[in-house]
């Protein structure tokens, strides 16, 4: 099996637009000297108000943390600017000695080094349950046909019957991909 070269955004603690929220919220009115912290296995980052936006701190290293705005609907948007390279970015990755977007760090998704096959497989799975819900048993084994569940109470027979043949199709592919490979694991095929 081929070594692991890439190092995916999980790897990281982070900062999300949840935490954010929390952080306008709670150092809105209040002197300088207030901060708030979370503590991640790469140290405790304190977050205090400046007089231009916010002064961050991670394991004595302090560096500014700016936010900017965007029209969302009727409101607003608040996104964190990396520090490093001033894009603007949902979440931040936490470090011993800064915070910083996922592209900076060289961070990867897990699925950008999903091959084929488990890729077919995510989506067949993802359009499971776009239809019916987690408790429905056994909806993730794709032994099953989509034909094996029931209609889901609420949904249309037309819509049902739509997403069912089209997920249908799906499985089908899959399965043309994925059968040689089990014959190839089990010796099925004679190879000359």
């Amino acid at each position: 099996m081929r070594e692991r070269t890439r190092s995916y955004a999980d790897a990281l603690p982070r900062i999300g637009l949840t935490f954010l929220g929390n952080m306008r919220q709670n150092l809105a009115d209040v002197p300088d000297s207030y901060a708030i912290y979370t503590t991640t296995e790469s140290g405790t980052l304190w977050i205090a108000r400046s007089d231009n936006g916010y002064k961050a701190t991670i394991n004595g290293h302090s560096f500014r943390l700016s936010l900017t705005i965007t029209k969302a609907g009727y409101g607003v948007r608040h996104w964190y600017l990396c520090p490093h390279c001033h894009q603007r970015c949902a979440k931040l990755h936490i470090g011993r000695k800064s915070i910083a977007c996922r592209k900076c760090w060289g961070l990867h998704y897990a699925s950008q080094s999903e091959d084929r096959i488990t890729r077919m497989r995510r989506l067949i799975r993802s359009k499971r349950l776009a239809i019916w819900d987690y408790d429905t048993p056994d909806l993730m084994n794709l032994v099953k046909t989509p034909f094996q569940f029931a209609k889901p109470k609420g949904m249309r027979w037309e819509t049902f019957e739509r997403k069912r043949w089209h997920l249908f199709r799906l499985e089908e592919r899959y399965w043309k991909v994925f059968i040689p490979i089990i014959e190839r694991l089990t010796g099925k095929i004679e190879r000359t």
